[in-house]
């Protein structure tokens, strides 16, 4: 499973009903479009993403060229709770690509895992654990989009 941060989106915007909107910046659409190169070689067969269209935007290429509907969830919004976020992670394939935030990512390994926007965390589980295995850096900021080597948690 490949858990994907969203990419850029410009500065955070002070009222939270508002900032709801933000959509990408050029960078961020620079990094969704490229994401369709740089994820090539993963086999995905489902996508799933916080409706927030900042993280809908940076799935559309990807989903479009693949030909997978992408599937808005409430479980991936930046406030979500362990318990939701952890129960849609158990019922989604290995192969499935899921877009959130980066508040997600704090609430899943309790802020001792980074990720850039547009970086992603190939994850693997153990028993009902999941746990960031391999970091995908954002295709538009490395030299080698394909793969860095996992931070230990």
């Amino acid at each position: 499973m490949l858990l994907l941060r969203h990419a850029s989106a410009g500065e955070r915007l002070l009222s939270p009903d508002i900032d709801r909107f933000r959509p990408l910046d050029p960078a961020g659409r620079a990094d969704a479009r490229q994401l369709v190169w740089a994820l090539a070689d993963r086999k995905l067969t489902r996508v799933v993403t916080s409706p927030l269209i900042r993280c809908v935007e940076t799935v559309r290429p990807l989903a479009e060229t693949r030909r997978i509907v992408p599937e808005q969830r409430r479980e991936l919004l930046p406030d979500t709770s362990l318990e939701s976020v952890l129960d849609l992670l158990d019922e989604l394939s290995h192969s499935t690509l899921v877009c959130t935030h980066r508040e997600v990512f704090q609430t899943l390994f309790a802020g001792e895992v980074e990720c850039e926007e547009a970086g992603a965390w190939v994850l693997g589980q153990l028993g009902s654990l999941w746990s960031p295995m391999e970091y995908l850096a954002p295709p538009t900021s490395a030299a080698d989009p394909f793969s860095r080597t996992a931070l230990s948690r």
